[in-house]
């Protein structure tokens, strides 16, 4: 295309231009800025497909995102030429995504193992309760310090170990060395990068952050949470800063062989976009859930009131790391939504919440807590469930809308509160922006609630997408370090109307509504606490053992263990041996491995348990490579002799727990290839039978467990 001056540009000549990929969680968008124009030049975007298998399940598709992006990616460039540009001015690209959405996929075929489990997934509850039994008196908290997160369904570490306690082909491609794990950004990438054929493994600090995997200290996965949660290393990507040129497209789309420059989470890349560069500021972001980002600088602030820490950004492999205190909220304009699609008080979202509510002058003292599939910050309880209390016989339903809108406002107002009691410096002002901004009375009502000024960013601006495309660029030269510096950005001020008394006492009422919807959603913790309840499943059915005293069920269990192997016998001669005494000697070791390869222990009998990582990280994190024997400085007599195994071999020789008809716990250990070889050695079995023909193992396995 010719370069000259008549051509249709905005102000006349030609800048570089960036793309965006922003996926969220209903859509995906791609967007066109010029460079150090925060106006967008061209976008397109698309509805995603949003599955609920069951009550509290969200999946997606992993492909159709890609589909979707490509889609929206030709699209948009397609209008380039009637503005004065192609395809070949789009120096880089930059991704923002929904954060804590896992996929897991296949690294040999390139495809997903499973659909997405979207951010807002709680189905990974008994997960929780799992990793909390292995904790230190069952503290949720207990691994802030390292990751700066709480242990809650919301973060990837718990979705990445359902996947693999739950997904037949999540396991096999793990046990193969196939399986790869990553946020939303970390599969775009590698998918547009080449996929199968060499495609990049990364993500950036600010996703990786919210993974519950990552070190905040050292920016890399850290042994000990890849431990906890049983995931091996090499699933995961590499740790990458959020602003550097990490590779190109190669993917034979429109895209293909453009630089990818730019990667944040889209809550991070939205605190970027509001220009909150600088500690001390933060901003609001009104969507489906709310997040609300405080920068706290290069200071690493731990949150003892419900707050998480979280990276902010990296802008470049050499700079350092900018830190914030985040506070998320799960049910924002869901709550609108379900009084939209479930209750049938509104027909139009956006027009309908701001015209009813604005009807009345108040809630009439109706209090509405949206806590559909529990509390996030600073509460973090997955047993809230959502209420409507204060009802009085003249409540209508402009009350509820009313109500339902102040709910957002409380929550921001209860996370403003732990980042104050956090920090020590109260916000002076509240950037905001998202869908739910358009709204004038919930602004209104926030800047009312909190009691400072709310400041709503240009209604056509994406900040997400404005945001990661300023880092994009920054990173390959087109857009300035210092460009936020010069702008002004265009905003509507909201100015608190009501008195502090006023404000205190709502708020007051709210709290006692939120401890109202504490503690519905319960669950039995003898099993669900140490994450074996799936295994009940897999033991054979007890007669009555009510008369009978602990010892004695223990017993006659562990009988009807061995009569359920004995019924499947005919199954297991069914395969064909050297000879019928080969089928016999192969029988009567299965016996002793009555659950999967496992061979029971009585627990009287076990062993001290010896410390590990998890009971004492002091003791173990202040170890040197002297006492390892790793080190140069001592002599070969004085080194320690020991052959360390690695991570990955002692999470799969870990010891695993199975309950009986009373929930009496039972100790298993797999039986490792070594112990087989050594039986046969010894002469231990009558006769010889070839490591080759115990494949028959695996067929066998299947065959006693109805399931995996």
């Amino acid at each position: 295309m010719d370069d000259d001056g008549d051509m249709p540009v905005r102000d006349g000549t030609k800048k570089p231009l960036i793309g965006v990929i922003d996926d969220g969680t209903k859509t995906v968008r791609f967007v066109i800025y010029e460079a150090e124009n925060s106006a967008e030049l061209a976008s397109h975007n698309l509805d995603k497909t949003e599955v609920t298998p069951q009550e509290g399940w969200c999946e997606q598709d992993p492909n159709e995102i890609i589909h979707n992006i490509r889609i929206c990616a030709e699209t948009a460039i397609a209008k380039l030429p009637e503005l004065g540009y192609s395809r070949e001015d789009i120096v880089t690209l930059g991704i923002t995504n929904q954060r804590e959405t896992t996929i897991a996929w296949d690294r040999l075929t390139g495809e997903p193992l499973h659909p997405a489990i979207a951010w807002n997934d709680i189905r990974t509850d008994s997960t929780v309760d799992a990793i909390l039994a292995k904790v230190p008196d069952r503290n949720k908290n207990y691994l802030k310090n390292v990751s700066g997160l709480p242990i809650s369904p919301y973060f990837s570490a718990l979705k990445m170990r359902w996947l693999k306690d739950n997904v037949k082909a999540v396991r096999k491609a793990s046990r193969e060395k196939r399986l790869l794990f990553g946020t939303v950004d970390s599969w775009i990438i590698w998918t547009l990068t080449g996929g199968p054929l060499g495609g990049l493994h990364i993500t950036d600090v600010t996703n990786a952050s919210r993974t519950l995997l990552m070190n905040l200290e050292t920016l890399n996965w850290d042994p000990m949470l890849l431990r906890l949660f049983g995931i091996h290393r090499d699933t995961l990507p590499t740790i990458k800063s959020s602003s550097e040129e990490y590779g190109a497209v190669k993917d034979g789309s429109v895209l293909d062989g453009i630089t990818i420059s730019g990667i944040l989470g889209n809550q991070q890349a939205a605190l970027v976009g509001q220009n909150c560069m600088q500690a001390g500021q933060a901003k609001n972001t009104y969507r489906s859930g709310c997040f609300l980002l405080y920068n706290t600088g290069t200071r690493r602030v731990h949150s003892t009131h419900g707050l998480i820490t979280t990276l902010a950004y990296k802008l470049g492999p050499n700079e350092p790391p900018v830190y914030a205190l985040e506070g998320s909220i799960a049910v924002a304009g869901g709550a609108m939504k379900f009084l939209r699609d479930n209750l049938k008080l509104i027909k139009d979202v956006a027009h309908d919440t701001e015209h009813i509510a604005g009807q009345v002058f108040s809630t009439g003292d109706v209090y509405f807590v949206p806590a559909f599939s529990g509390l996030y910050a600073p509460y973090w309880r997955k047993d809230a469930r959502g209420i409507i209390c204060g009802l009085t016989a003249f409540t209508t339903k402009n009350h509820i809308i009313r109500a339902a809108l102040e709910a957002v406002c409380f929550q921001t107002r209860d996370i403003l509160e732990a980042m104050n009691k956090d920090c020590g410096m109260p916000l002076h002002k509240l950037h905001v922006d998202g869908m739910m901004t358009a709204n004038s009375l919930l602004m209104q009502l926030q800047a009312d609630l909190i009691g400072i000024p709310v400041l709503k960013a240009d209604s056509q601006w994406d900040m997400s997408a404005l945001g990661v495309g300023a880092v994009a660029g920054r990173a390959c030269g087109a857009w300035g370090a210092d460009w936020w510096r010069s702008q002004r950005s265009r905003t509507h001020t909201f100015l608190p109307t009501t008195t502090h008394d006023d404000r205190d006492a709502r708020y007051t009422k709210w709290k006692m509504a939120v401890q109202r919807s504490l503690g519905w959603a319960t669950t039995k913790k003898t099993i669900t606490m140490t994450g074996q309840a799936r295994r009940n499943s897999m033991l054979p059915q007890h007669s009555d053992h009510d008369n009978l005293n602990r010892a004695e069920s223990r017993r006659i269990s562990i009988l009807e263990a061995i009569d359920h192997v004995e019924n499947r016998r005919n199954s297991i001669l069914e395969y064909n041996f050297d000879n019928k005494e080969d089928s016999t000697i192969a029988y009567e070791e299965l016996l002793k491995y009555a659950a999967r390869k496992f061979s029971i222990i009585n627990p009287s009998k076990l062993p001290k348990v010896e410390h590990t990582i998890l009971d004492d990280k002091e003791y173990f994190m202040s170890k040197k490579e002297c006492d390892y024997g790793l080190c140069e400085c001592c002599s070969a007599e004085k080194k320690v002799q020991t052959n360390w195994e690695s991570i990955e071999q002692i999470i799969e020789n870990d010891p695993e727990i199975i309950f009986d008809s009373d929930n009496y716990p039972i100790v298993v250990e797999r039986i490792k290839d070594s112990d087989v070889k050594e039986l046969l050695v010894n002469g231990s079995l009558k006769k010889s039978v070839s490591l080759n023909n115990l494949t028959f193992r695996k067929a066998i396995s299947e065959k006693l467990l109805d399931t995996p």
